[in-house]
């Protein structure tokens, strides 16, 4: 199936998504803010049908029966919560099951490293002194870019512990089930111990995340990108990409 019709599917469940969640936050102060269950409730029958449709496969929800479902009229707001939170649950395990049934997580992890590989140079005015200057217009791209934090990414969080050392992920994108890791080339010499620091990002990364990118920005200390980058890609789950300055 196309990578676009599966990313529409998907689509269809974020919209939900967020109109369940709208609903809450515009009516959080009216006792009857759950009221539209049922409206949901056929929303995402429809969404079902059309995910089986599509991808002929068993899914890990099911639909309601709106039949036996009680209206607005005939229950209490407890009861409406219920409903209401339950869908929003489902909802929830479609988008997720769509996603990793359709490898849209990897798509969408390399859209955005190529999209940083293409632009961060541009965001930069003025020449890093460190990690967190470049971090800054890492994060500064992906706020243009639409995205929200806490929301598609989070920056030093989503920490791992291997062999009783804890490692804090530079950027976290629990979405695409990935961890961004930045490093700077920016003195003779200091190549060597990105590389050492990159292998240990990526035995202690792996251990929780799917997905392990690397950027390097390059203040032209780096000759040879490609190899540094294929040495560095030993599997489909760690990427590496340069950035010269």
């Amino acid at each position: 199936m196309p990578q676009s019709d599966i990313k529409e599917l998907r689509d269809h469940c974020v919209a939900i998504q967020n109109a369940m969640e709208a609903t809450r936050q515009t009516r959080s102060d009216d006792v009857w803010v759950h009221s539209s269950y049922r409206v949901f409730m056929r929303k995402y029958n429809d969404l079902v049908d059309r995910v089986f449709g599509a991808l002929q496969v068993s899914l890990p929800v099911g639909k309601y029966d709106l039949n036996k479902v009680p209206g607005f009229g005939d229950t209490v707001t407890l009861q409406q919560r219920a409903y209401f939170d339950d869908v929003y649950a489902n909802v929830l395990i479609l988008r997720s099951f769509i996603e990793s049934h359709g490898a849209l997580n990897e798509v969408e992890a390399e859209n955005i490293l190529n999209f940083l590989k293409a632009n961060l140079r541009k965001a930069i005015h003025e020449p890093p002194q460190n990690e967190k200057d470049v971090q800054n217009a890492i994060e500064a791209l992906l706020v243009g870019k639409g995205m929200q934090k806490g929301l598609d990414y989070d920056r030093e969080t989503g920490r791992v512990k291997v062999a009783g050392k804890e490692s804090v992920p530079d950027f976290h994108f629990r979405n695409e089930k990935m961890v961004l890791e930045v490093k700077i080339s920016n003195k003779p010499g200091k190549l060597a111990s990105i590389i050492d620091e990159i292998n240990a990002d990526i035995v202690a990364y792996s251990t929780g995340y799917e997905r392990v990118w690397f950027l390097v920005y390059d203040m032209g200390f780096i000759r040879d990108e490609d190899e540094i980058v294929q040495g560095l890609q030993r599997s489909e789950h760690v990427k590496c990409v340069v950035v010269k300055h």
